[in-house]
């Protein structure tokens, strides 16, 4: 785990260097990936990883080196040449670390029990998931593999301002890829499930039939009628309207005035219906953690409340830009990248209706089970949303026949405004989450004659 003082020493190195400022971002684990195939193990990996990311300022000059060698030797000539690296860069007056130090937080986000669980009883379980989307229906012909994910370590955030936070976390997950086939068609389900704590996974059965029961539901699809109909979107889909408005909430675009949102602050863009949080406090969050990659406290930072635009999410040189305080929502992929805009448990707050009552109220309509090729195009200064999908018609407010083959298209404020119903079936399986809502009316391109 993380070597105790090291950080301290190193920054203090950095000081006698003649760095003004100097940041070490150390992380230190263990993963483990296991994947079963028709009853067997197929892959099992496990590997220890760990390193550190520094950033150094010389006057106002900024650099980035990392290392995955912790020998004082060696980070010794990280010293010279990071500072050496920095001379030599353009300055910017926002080059600068975080000063304030958060408070220390109990939060939950380490299970002290995941590494005593054996592999065997982790392998059982991925073989029990892929059994039970097998026995689902007849329709299911295989499985397309199933797979568990874990790490646990400990993460540091220090620099020369006196900041030192560490933690420890764990994370753990497992997925599975249903193949249902009917009259030479073939259709695909998945199911997953992300948290901090092993025992908050479902049984493998739940996951396991979830998949193929996804698979199945969509067999024997077929195109519908351009027309604009109402779209109930599940869960699975809908995150797409999130994932499209992300780079259009990071302040470093609104700061370079290539988000179309960046001028609407204040400004009531979606229905009552719209509260959309990233939110690094979340109880039993999976991306929860005290503070983010900058060493920040984070934060439940609402960014659309009852449909007004009302934060941006920043980092701290972005917040320094904007003259605005950071945050909380410096993110890295891990130790050898630089800090950038990220959310923490991003997600629409659920409402009131059960998930059925939006169906049986939705006279006409398509409910979104898959969309595919929605990421094309996307960019903080578009507002269009156009993609591919799957799912059921809707008739008389019952799931009819599956539907494919076709193509929904809006733009995200219209969306954001048309969303007139939204559900309590809010579930934190994964960092990025919605319940199920409906939006009054989209255009859908499909065949040129109704079918149904």
């Amino acid at each position: 785990m993380a070597r105790s003082g090291l950080s301290e020493w190193l920054l203090e190195r950095f000081s006698d260097a003649g760095a003004q400022e100097a940041e070490v971002f150390t992380v230190e684990g263990t993963t483990l990936e296991l994947q079963v195939r028709e009853g067997k193990l197929e892959r099992i990996s496990q590997a220890q990883t760990g390193g550190m990311g520094i950033r150094t300022i010389v006057g106002r000059k900024l650099s980035f080196v990392y290392t995955s060698d912790f020998s004082r030797s060696s980070l010794d000539g990280v010293v010279k040449k990071a500072v050496a690296l920095a001379q030599q860069a353009t300055p910017d007056e926002f080059n600068q670390l975080p000063v304030d130090k958060p408070r220390r937080v109990i939060m939950d986000i380490f299970d002290p029990e995941l590494r005593s669980i054996s592999t065997k009883r982790k392998i059982e379980y991925l073989k029990e998931m892929e059994a039970a989307a097998l026995a689902y229906d007849k329709a299911v012909k295989k499985v397309d593999g199933t797979n568990y994910f874990e790490y646990w370590g400990r993460v540091e955030v220090a620099n020369t301002h006196g900041l030192v936070y560490t933690y420890n976390a764990s994370t753990c997950g497992v997925n599975v890829d249903a193949v249902a086939e009917k009259d030479g068609g073939m259709e695909t389900g998945s199911a997953g499930w992300n948290t901090r704590h092993f025992n908050k996974i479902p049984a493998p059965a739940v996951l396991g039939r979830e998949a193929a029961g996804k698979a199945v539901a969509l067999l024997g699809a077929g195109p519908v009628a351009s027309q604009r109909v109402p779209v109930v979107f599940s869960p699975d889909a809908g995150f797409t309207l999130l994932a499209s408005l992300s780079q259009a909430l990071q302040g470093d675009n609104v700061n370079k005035k290539v988000s179309f949102l960046g001028e609407r602050l204040g400004e009531k863009i979606g229905s009552d219906l719209v509260t959309i949080h990233s939110n690094g406090r979340l109880p039993e969050g999976p991306a929860s953690i005290p503070v983010d990659a900058e060493g920040v406290a984070t934060t439940d930072l609402v960014l659309f409340d009852k449909g007004v635009l009302k934060n941006f999410a920043y980092d701290y040189s972005s917040a320094l830009r904007a003259r605005t305080k950071s945050t909380g929502n410096a993110v890295r992929g891990d130790y050898r990248n630089v800090p950038g805009i990220g959310m923490s448990n991003y997600y629409l707050e659920k409402g009131a209706q059960k998930p059925d009552d939006i169906i049986k109220s939705t006279q006409n309509g398509l409910y979104a089970m898959k969309m595919s090729g929605w990421w094309m195009g996307i960019s903080p200064a578009s507002q269009e949303f156009s993609s591919a999908v799957s799912g059921r018609w809707i008739r008389n407010g019952e799931l009819a026949e599956p539907v494919s083959r076709i193509t929904i298209a809006s733009t995200l404020p219209e969306m954001l405004a048309g969303i007139d119903a939204v559900a309590d079936d809010l579930e934190f399986r994964n960092p990025l989450r919605v319940p199920t809502y409906r939006v009054r009316e989209m255009s859908l391109s499909g065949a040129t004659e109704d079918k149904k």
